[in-house]
């Protein structure tokens, strides 16, 4: 039967294999459209190389170009900001213009009104200068966390250090630190080999100009006679004393060594003349015994904060309570340190532990000088609001009996309502 076919169920959709020219057309089109996309891929891939080398290109360019050292990767600095900013005179000049400007009257109420010690000041300032190119102070690229390690001195010490030296014209922010982006942090890894994603910021030391002109002045003016040249010049009448040093004449050559946390060569070895220096203070007053509350307050203040505990004598306590102006007849240990806790709250702080702190009479200085203890303490506000609630309560006793004073008694009701009944009858009689 035309049309079927032994073992299919479907003969109608028989296939032929032999070749036509009918099917010659399908195929050629396949093949053609086979090489278009094989032609396809192919620039693809060779657009993703030649993206790659412009990539490498760029990322080589920008190393070459901002010259990067160490074993990180710091943000470029622009040309521009590189051009506006001076260099220092060097790491020493630099160093002694520091200690000269932090010593004078503004650098000291600078310094005051961000609550830092212009020796922590200092040791924050050379930290910054160990880094810094040695030609032209810049590249100052190492985290917060290595410099206040180097300094001895907190996280926070260091950002209001960093502020007073930008706002003295001492440093300068180049770039700010920040999260890298992709072709940066493909920079980064070229440069070391590892995977970075964020960069310090980069800062740069300047000299001022003013500080500069003035020590050219000096060195320029005429040098002294020979014969004179290693003896001392005896001041004249009614002119003070100078000294040839920048340091604050109130402190002692050695004092900067105590900022640092490690043990320098100045603070480990002293000199025997130095010591007799110190033993001989028959001249000056002796200070005055210190008094029973103060000592109460002083150990009152280490039993509620014992991060302060230094397991030495209370006296270290005591002077700190005595220079900081804190009145022991006003002020309990409760209450000083119940003020400390308010201010570290409204710091947004926390008390550190015992082992974390290393200097805590240092630490307890520093905190007393940035509150007012002028003010009254959370005894007095206690006990004033005290004496307002007792005044409250008598004013209302006082209140209450002059109202059953005014109020009539028993007896006198029953008679005027007596009185008031026989006239509503006389009333009605009527």
């Amino acid at each position: 039967m035309p049309g079927t076919s032994q073992g299919t169920p479907c003969p109608e959709q028989q296939t032929s294999f032999s070749p036509t020219s009918d099917e010659q057309i399908p195929r050629q089109e396949a093949e053609e459209g086979t090489s278009s996309l094989s032609n396809f891929g192919d620039i693809q891939y060779s657009d993703a190389v030649s993206r790659a080398k412009e990539n490498i290109e760029r990322v080589e360019k920008i190393n070459e170009e901002s010259g990067q050292r160490g074993r990180t990767w710091s943000i470029p600095v622009s040309p521009q900001m590189q051009s506006k900013t001076p260099i220092w005179s060097g790491r020493a000049q630099w160093q002694r213009q520091v200690r000269e400007i932090i010593n004078r009257e503004e650098g000291k109420n600078l310094c005051r009104n961000h609550h830092t010690d212009p020796e922590r000041v200092f040791a924050v300032a050379v930290s910054m200068a160990s880094f810094a190119d040695l030609r032209t102070g810049r590249r100052v690229t190492a985290s917060r966390e290595v410099l206040a390690e180097r300094a001895g001195v907190s996280l926070t010490v260091l950002k209001r250090a960093r502020r007073i030296l930008a706002e003295l014209g001492l440093a300068r922010e180049m770039v700010r630190g920040r999260f890298l982006r992709t072709l940066e942090q493909w920079a980064a890894e070229a440069h070391h080999g590892r995977k970075q994603v964020k960069a310090t910021s980069v800062w740069a030391l300047v000299s001022p100009k003013v500080v500069v002109l003035r020590s050219t002045h000096d060195h320029t003016a005429p040098a002294p006679s020979p014969a004179r040249r290693y003896t001392k010049a005896a001041p004249t009448a009614g002119e003070p004393h100078r000294s040839p040093y920048p340091q604050d004449a109130s402190r002692g050559p050695q004092s900067v060594a105590l900022s640092f946390g490690t043990c320098t060569s100045v603070k480990k070895y002293k000199t025997t003349r130095a010591s007799a220096r110190r033993l001989d203070n028959s001249h000056k007053q002796p200070r005055e015994p210190r008094s029973i509350s103060l000592q109460k307050a002083a150990a009152g203040l280490i039993a509620h904060a014992p991060c302060l505990d230094t397991s030495e004598h209370i006296g270290a306590v005591c002077e700190a309570l005595r220079d900081h102006c804190v009145d022991p007849e006003r002020w309990s240990g409760r209450d000083i340190a119940a003020a400390l806790t308010e201010d570290t709250r409204r710091r947004g702080w926390i008390w550190p532990t015992r082992d974390s702190l290393k200097h805590p009479i240092r630490y307890l200085r520093w905190r007393l000088a940035g509150i007012d203890w002028s003010l009254p303490s959370p005894t007095e506000r206690a006990e004033a609001a005290k004496r307002l609630r007792d005044a409250e309560r008598h004013a209302a006793a006082v209140a209450m009996v002059e109202r059953a004073e005014k109020a009539a008694s028993e007896r006198v009701r029953v008679t005027a309502m007596a009185r008031i009944r026989s006239l509503l009858q006389d009333k009605r009689s009527k």
